[in-house]
């Protein structure tokens, strides 16, 4: 008779009930990946955006940026406003405990009257800016504007953070006249 030795034998498929689960395991992945990928923003944006984005491109400019995609992958630059659908903030795990919400840190800082100081770092060729709309007690309603292209943002309060198309800041004072935030992503 002849031996075969263990390189030589034949690979066999591993029985059904041991591929199954790492089929769906795979499945499911992908489906997940998909998903938050593809949303569609979740921001009530619907057809209104795509119109407007087909106008601005018909009129020479790209289409808004508010924070999530509209599935065109095309960013701000038509210089109008996004609309009356504000950004949403994120509040904290775990509630600051604060003395008074004006800290005074804060790597930037967003006035009325004032770009951002010091300029947020431009992402793809487009600039943030953040403005300060209006502030009550300790929280502040903020603009953001990215090429001319203005989105309002919720009322945010100390620890917040918010994504504004390629960034995301997180707000570190809301003093009565200012706001500070940090860019950490």
């Amino acid at each position: 008779m002849h031996r075969r030795s263990a390189s030589s034998r034949p690979l066999t498929p591993l029985p059904r009930s041991r591929a199954l689960p790492g089929r769906m395991l795979g499945a499911a992945a992908v489906v997940i990946l998909l998903s938050s990928g593809c949303g569609g923003g979740g921001q009530g944006e619907g057809d209104e955006a795509s119109q407007q984005t087909s106008a601005a491109s018909d009129a020479g400019g790209g289409s808004e940026a508010t924070g999530s995609s509209d599935g065109g992958g095309q960013s701000a630059s038509d210089g109008g406003s996004a609309g009356d659908e504000a950004l949403a903030v994120t509040p904290p795990a775990q509630e600051p405990e604060l003395t008074d919400a004006c800290t005074g840190e804060g790597a930037y800082l967003a006035s009325k009257d004032a770009k951002v100081d010091p300029s947020v770092p431009e992402r793809d060729g487009l600039t943030l800016d953040v403005r300060v709309k209006g502030i009550e007690k300790d929280g502040a309603d903020l603009v953001a504007d990215i090429d001319g292209t203005r989105t309002p943002i919720e009322t945010a309060h100390v620890g917040d953070t918010v994504t504004v198309d390629q960034w995301t800041i997180s707000i570190t004072s809301v003093c009565a006249d200012r706001v500070e935030f940090d860019v950490i992503d």
